[in-house]
């Protein structure tokens, strides 16, 4: 299969796994993996604060914006995407930026509805 179309976080892992080619993904997913991508362009070092000071958070279901500000603090991200990478997963942002480049980021009229489509690199 060369294209698939994602809307879950599992999906996504799926589709990274099995090595599509081309990965859409869609709604609350698209706008966290957008702001995932930033990560392309922080340090290895602040790279190594955020995964150490993310894997010794607590699980708690999610990040909460309060843990997230000394990681921000520490990186100098912004907490939004601290956040959208908590939620994915760090194993899986890292995948997703080394193996990705993003090809189109659609957004709907009046911002409620994002698209943004991966190719294999």
């Amino acid at each position: 299969m060369d294209k698939v179309v994602v809307r879950t976080k599992s999906e996504l892992k799926d589709a990274v796994q099995a090595g599509i080619k081309n990965i859409i993904i869609q709604g609350d997913l698209a706008e966290k993996v957008n702001k995932s991508f930033k990560l392309k362009k922080v340090s290895k070092i602040t790279l190594g604060i955020l995964t150490a000071s993310l894997a010794a958070t607590p699980i708690t279901g999610g990040l909460s914006t309060v843990a997230a500000v000394p990681i921000a603090t520490l990186t100098g991200l912004e907490i939004a995407i601290i956040l959208a990478i908590a939620y994915l997963g760090t194993s899986l942002v890292l995948s997703l930026i080394k193996e990705y480049k993003v090809v189109k980021v659609r957004v709907q009229t009046g911002g409620k509805e994002m698209e943004i489509e991966l190719e294999k690199e």
